[in-house]
């Protein structure tokens, strides 16, 4: 391993989950039958810089440029399991002392690592999640700088890692769903299975259909992704049989979504979002909000359509999926949304490919 002056960057996209979110965190998945996830990366990137060269007097110092937070920190201070970080940076710290350890030398190093994220706080688009992809993308090759980081090869034991550490620092389960978009990107079927998960990526071109159907909104709010998840996690555990029933609902009109994807068929692609998206707003309270409903009544008035909060809802984002490519009344349904003076929309790209490191 190498001790000289570095500088990597890593940049992964988040996602927009169409269906199928929350049936991907251990072990709900194996409660179900045959259990997918659907979604797609766009281009609100996250993004690490690591910056190293050999020092005579080593530090580390770790920053996030979008929440404004720098901590510096000894080598011996990183290395400590017992060291805490402040809350916003607790991540990182341990993401660095894991990969810290498998260095050879680093108390030969002065380290700096900044993160930023493009995506709002608390969007319900996996962007803490996307940030820890980014994050190990960097230490990775921090950690072999001579071996070409191969997804296909690496990047399961990326998503384990990046799981079991957010589990940590979360004090709970992680799903993974946000792991496979920001590792991988695309559009993607995702099967959660006994011991090994599977994916499949449908074709650039279906990507860039459904990209030119999707309009992406930020309700202003942020939400807690955890709340949610954990009263319907809860549920499921105990047996409660009407959670029960809507997470197969949810299965369901998931499966259907892989089939009307399959086809192009974007009348039943829309269909099947809506009917995840009905069952699933039942799921707990506040899961959407009052204004998220006003704008969608008030886009439904436009045309016919699906509408579904990101992630465990809450606030965050929410994104409008219409059936037919026609620009006119896709403005419509977008002037519609945001007679909400606290909506803002969120200009995207969906993007076919996930993690890129470079150096």
């Amino acid at each position: 391993m190498s001790i000289e002056k570095m500088r990597i960057e890593s940049v992964a996209p988040v996602r927009v989950d169409l269906a199928g979110g929350t049936v991907d965190i251990w072990p709900l998945y194996l409660l179900l039958d045959s259990p997918k996830t659907v979604n797609f990366g766009v281009n609100l990137f996250a993004r690490t810089i690591l910056e190293c060269e050999p020092s005579g007097t080593p530090s580390v110092r770790i920053s996030s440029v979008d929440l404004s937070k720098s901590q510096e920190f000894s080598w011996e201070e990183i290395l400590d399991e017992n060291t805490r970080a402040i809350p916003e940076l607790d991540l990182p710290v341990r993401l660095l002392r894991y990969f810290g350890k498998l260095h050879n030398n680093p108390r030969a190093l002065s380290l700096e690592i900044r993160t930023e994220a493009k995506s709002p706080a608390g969007a319900g688009l996996g962007g803490s999640s996307a940030l820890s992809i980014s994050i190990i993308g960097a230490l990775w090759k921090w950690v072999n700088p001579r071996t070409p980081l191969d997804l296909e090869r690496d990047g399961e034991f990326l998503i384990s890692l990046t799981r079991d550490v957010e589990s940590q620092v979360l004090y709970g389960p992680a799903g993974l769903q946000d792991y496979y978009g920001a590792a991988f990107g695309g559009l993607q079927v995702l099967s959660w299975n006994i011991a090994r998960n599977s994916r499949e990526t449908l074709p650039v071109e279906t990507l860039k259909e459904l990209e030119a159907r999707t309009l992406l909104f930020y309700s202003g709010k942020s939400r807690n992704s955890g709340i949610n998840n954990w009263q319907l996690f809860k549920g499921l555990i105990d047996k409660d049989p009407e959670i029960d029933r809507k997470f197969r609902a949810i299965v369901s009109a998931t499966a259907k979504l892989e089939t009307a994807l399959l086809k192009q068929d974007f009348h039943a692609v829309v269909a099947a979002v809506r009917e995840e998206w009905e069952t699933r707003r039942t799921l707990a309270p506040g899961i959407s909000t009052p204004e998220m409903e006003a704008a969608c009544a008030r886009a439904r008035e436009v045309t016919d359509l699906a509408f579904k909060v990101c992630g465990a809802g809450g606030g965050g984002c929410f994104f409008i999926l219409l059936p037919e490519k026609n620009p006119e009344i896709r403005e419509r349904v977008k002037q519609a949304v945001l007679k909400s003076s606290e909506i803002r929309s969120l200009p995207f790209e969906a993007v076919p490919h996930g993690l890129t490191v470079r150096t």
